[in-house]
């Protein structure tokens, strides 16, 4: 459905979730139907249309965030273009913000994150307590920038959370983390 989105990205060099990615984040939304899921940017925001796209099906909405503005202002154009309705769109860095005005009345039961990876950890920690029981947290590129999220494995392992990664090939990974 996105294909010329993709082809545009790919042509232009910039950087979207690959095809084993993209497959994975729908498994998973589609195993647990979240309906308030959240996104941490992406460059043309070809996953964002992903995950819209899956999600629509059970009223799903997602909120994405993004710091750069000519991003921003062209996620808008997309998903106006490819009438996706359920996405809430912030050009804003999420650690900035209170988050607790965005999310008033609900929890976020599916996250991800595909950002600077030194981040993912601060990241993880700014929406922790946003997170519903059973939230999936899925996390891009976790082992082939694995020296930027050192803080990230240390901080699972210290509060033995449990995690799971998935190879992506040809070198690519993608963790998921199920909070309880």
């Amino acid at each position: 459905m996105f294909d010329k989105l993709k082809q545009d990205a790919l042509k232009a060099n910039i950087p979207i979730i690959k095809s084993e990615v993209e497959n994975i984040i729908i498994q998973e939304l589609n195993s647990t139907k979240p309906k308030n899921v959240v996104e941490i940017w992406t460059a043309v925001w070809y996953s964002s249309l992903v995950i819209a796209d899956t999600i629509q099906t059970w009223q799903g909405e997602l909120t994405t965030f993004e710091v750069s503005y000519i991003s921003y202002m062209q996620a808008l154009e997309n998903f106006h273009n490819f009438q996706q309705y359920n996405i809430t769109a912030y050009n804003i860095n999420p650690l900035l913000i209170k988050l607790e005005k965005i999310f008033i009345k609900e929890k976020i039961d599916f996250l991800f994150i595909d950002a600077v990876m030194k981040f993912y950890l601060d990241f993880l920690l700014e929406f922790k307590d946003l997170l519903e029981n059973n939230c999936t947290v899925l996390l891009d590129n976790v082992v082939k920038f694995k020296s930027k999220t050192i803080l990230l494995y240390e901080f699972l392992n210290k509060n033995q959370i449990d995690y799971e990664i998935f190879f992506v090939p040809p070198n690519d990974w993608i963790m998921k983390i199920k909070f309880k």
